[in-house]
């Protein structure tokens, strides 16, 4: 993959939507990119953190796993976003697993030479520091939502979010092919698999949505749309 390819996806990352070209180099010399197969770990809950990562390609979970090893999903990450932001700035081990759902391209940038690059530029750290302000007001924005809205709308929310990045939004007939099992999307919507099926169920009944397999086609998307509000 080419530097500016990965210069692209860096553009579109809420961390650095406000950074130069130059900015943009001077994170690129110390960057790599790394490929993890599906299913393979990035990393797990207590390992010593190294640095963040950009989805380039592919998508991860992340996620945590009870004593009685349940899995509880707190993000899907789909390119091009950053995982592994919290703990640069707050400090402390990695927070929870992370672990491929497909085959994926990561940009890593270094935890140690990217605070060293911040101390030295001064202009670049308030930009970065900027980015990171705007993504922790959606994590809140997206956990107030987890409260107050009804599960079918979290679900409408997240087709439509999913529909977005397909890039088939336009089609006469909007489609998306889940990654991941009902559990998994249970888990993400903060309730359990009973619930995500009446929802599904529900949607498809008012003719939203209809299901072949793993494929979910959009009949309605302006329905959907108003029920993801």
């Amino acid at each position: 993959m080419s530097e500016q390819t990965s210069k692209i996806s860096l553009r579109e990352v809420p961390l650095f939507a406000e950074l130069s070209v130059e900015d943009f180099r001077q994170i690129m010399t110390l960057s790599s990119l790394i490929t993890f197969k599906k299913n393979e770990y990035i990393f797990h809950e207590g390992d010593k953190f190294k640095g963040l990562y950009i989805v380039i390609k592919g998508s991860v979970k992340i996620f945590k796993l009870s004593k009685e090893g349940k899995e509880f999903i707190l993000h899907f990450i789909t390119s091009p976003n950053v995982f592994g932001d919290v703990p640069l700035f707050a400090g402390g081990d990695c927070p929870a697993d992370v672990q491929a759902l497909e085959n994926s391209t990561l940009l890593f940038i270094p935890k140690n030479e990217f605070l060293s690059l911040l101390e030295n530029n001064p202009k670049l750290s308030f930009k970065i520091m900027s980015g990171f302000a705007n993504r922790l007001k959606s994590l809140s924005v997206k956990a107030a939502d987890l409260s107050l809205t009804e599960v079918i709308n979290r679900l409408a929310s997240y087709l439509v979010d999913e529909i977005e990045i397909s890039g088939t939004e336009n089609l006469p007939e909007p489609y998306i092919k889940l990654k991941i099992s009902t559990a998994a999307l249970a888990s993400y919507l903060g309730t359990i698999s009973e619930t995500v099926s009446r929802a599904m169920k529900k949607l498809r009944d008012n003719g939203i949505i209809k299901i072949h397999g793993k494929t979910i086609f959009i009949e309605d998307m302006s329905k959907l749309k108003s029920l993801a509000t």
